[in-house]
């Protein structure tokens, strides 16, 4: 419902109070998703988590994201905006605190999807209270304020997780969110009007598209996530979840094709540049996610870094991103958006080449200069790409377009989550595999080597079986490591030609202006 005093030239401080509770809440929401990445080794540890299942903690809660955000507009006019808004916050402080006290995979991962389908509400709902409450030219204030939160909420989220957890436990990243929580609630209380409910209009919710979507994309995450463990296409449970996503996929895209009131329009896919933005932001947002998720699992296993040291490095990704944000809209007025979207794909592309080279000695020192880089260039492509997707959109089609931005990049991020699982364990498996190879049996330096291990566990007093054993285990240890090393090089090769990719998709889109910014501000 749109308030009246929105046409007013000077808004209310209850307005002001309402955007900035909208504000917070959007800004836990995005936060949440990566405070786990720099805690992943005391979760797994506590929970007894492997590498494929702790991605699940951050895949569950994009995946419940994807499938409540095209339904946020639908909700929002049955309950009233302030009603959705407050029952959702409530939901996401309850899930919060269960994901706290969760005791095994199967409840942290059934409390995160909770989470995420309460959390995921808030993103757009905080856009729409600016569209709602916020004057014509006071719009680009509250876009700035959007743009600054979606922005430097993921970077900040390993950083503060980190710290919480070295001081707290893991447990105390999830309870945290009860004190911004309470907040958020008290402003939207105090400050957004009540609204009225049209709970007639539940008879109009398309239950079939909402089951094909949960159904297709839970399974193909799945798929991924799990793939390897079971020997794809080796195990029957994995050739029936391909079929079901070959299944339910196709199912919802023609249903959301020919239906009049889809979950998301995707006929707007028909025009040139929304097309490539919509492709491009699903591998960015499959570049993202799995770039820093992959440096956090690496810093953790390979460098034993706590969750506070991980959050330090994590943070040069997001300090000098508050330095560049404000020269993005000066360049956006005198450069082309392509050009500028482009140069700051390939600097991101570069910061994560840097870190294709991984060895022993590759510590957080190291990619502390990587991450600036990405710091610089990822500002200088996410804002002028949204622009440069939206130009062709009509103001009235901005919502369902925003809402295919957003599903889109959340599928690319827990896509990429689920790829940095598998590609971890498959190409281990494959330099481990290479170095047994290299390294012959009949080599009389390896001989050589083996007795003399060997000897030295005899001469503790070890019996001779048990001693050859823990011979060969200690000749191993360097091979394993280094395959594990290699294993995260290659996740970085994988990124890099992702955003080359996303690269060439840029270079073949129509040329748009700054102007355009005002209706991408909810791309982000």
């Amino acid at each position: 419902m749109r308030d009246e005093k929105a046409q007013d030239p000077i808004m209310t401080v209850m307005q002001w109070v309402a955007i900035l509770g909208g504000a917070l809440g959007a800004f836990m929401a995005i936060l949440d998703i990566q405070v786990t990445n720099a805690s992943i080794r005391e979760i797994s540890g506590a929970l007894s988590l492997d590498v494929a299942e702790s991605g699940w903690i951050s895949t569950a809660y994009l995946i419940a994201e994807i499938i409540v955000i095209p339904l946020t507009g639908f909700f929002s006019e049955v309950f009233g905006l302030k009603n959705y808004i407050i029952l959702n916050c409530i939901g996401f402080l309850a899930a919060s605190v269960l994901c706290g006290l969760s005791w095994n995979i199967n409840s942290m991962i059934l409390f995160r999807l909770l989470q995420g389908m309460t959390g995921g509400v808030l993103i757009p709902c905080s856009f729409q209270l600016i569209l709602t409450l916020m004057p014509e030219k006071q719009k680009p204030l509250g876009l700035t304020l959007f743009g600054l939160t979606v922005t430097l909420a993921p970077v900040l989220g390993p950083t503060l997780g980190g710290w919480l957890t070295d001081e707290y436990g893991w447990r105390s990243i999830f309870f945290i969110n009860l004190v911004p929580g309470l907040v958020m609630l008290s402003a939207i209380h105090w400050g957004l009007k009540d609204s009225r409910m049209h709970l007639k209009r539940l008879r109009d919710l398309d239950v079939f598209s909402i089951f094909t979507l949960a159904l297709g994309l839970g399974t193909l995450t799945y798929f991924l996530e799990e793939g390897s463990k079971e020997e794809w296409f080796q195990s029957q449970s994995m050739q029936i979840c391909f079929l079901v996503v070959l299944l339910t996929l196709p199912l919802f895209v023609v249903r959301q094709l020919t239906v009049k009131r889809p979950l998301l329009r995707l006929k707007l896919l028909g025009q040139r540049n929304f097309a490539l933005g919509t492709l491009i932001t699903a591998l960015a947002g499959c570049a993202l996610f799995s770039g820093i998720y992959a440096l956090s699992l690496y810093l953790g296993q390979v460098q034993d870094y706590s969750a506070a040291q991980i959050g330090q490095v994590l943070m040069w990704v997001g300090l000098p991103q508050i330095l560049v944000m404000p020269f993005v809209p000066f360049l956006m007025r005198r450069v082309d958006l392509r050009l500028l979207a482009g140069i700051g794909i390939l600097i991101f592309a570069w910061s994560n080449h840097l870190n294709s080279g991984l060895n022993l000695n590759y510590t957080g020192e190291q990619f502390k200069w990587s991450l600036i880089i990405r710091a610089i260039g990822q500002p200088l492509f996410v804002i002028p790409l949204s622009v440069i997707a939206m130009s062709s959109i009509r103001r009235e089609d901005s919502g369902d377009a925003s809402s295919i931005f957003n599903v889109m990049r959340n599928l690319g991020a827990s896509i990429g989550i689920a790829m940095t699982s598998t590609i971890l364990v498959e190409r281990q498996k494959l330099h481990l595999a290479r170095f047994a190879e290299a390294v012959s049996g009949f080599d009389s330096h390896v001989l050589e080597s083996l007795y003399s291990t060997e000897a030295k566990f005899k001469a503790l007093g070890i019996e001779p079986a048990t001693a050859r054993a823990h011979a060969v285990h200690a000749m191993m240890q360097g091979p394993f490591r280094d395959s594990v090393i290699q294993a995260f090089s290659d996740i970085f090769v994988v990124v890099t030609g992702i955003l080359l990719l996303c690269f060439l998709a840029v270079i073949l889109m129509k040329r748009a202006k700054a102007s355009d910014a005002g209706a991408a501000g909810g791309m982000h």
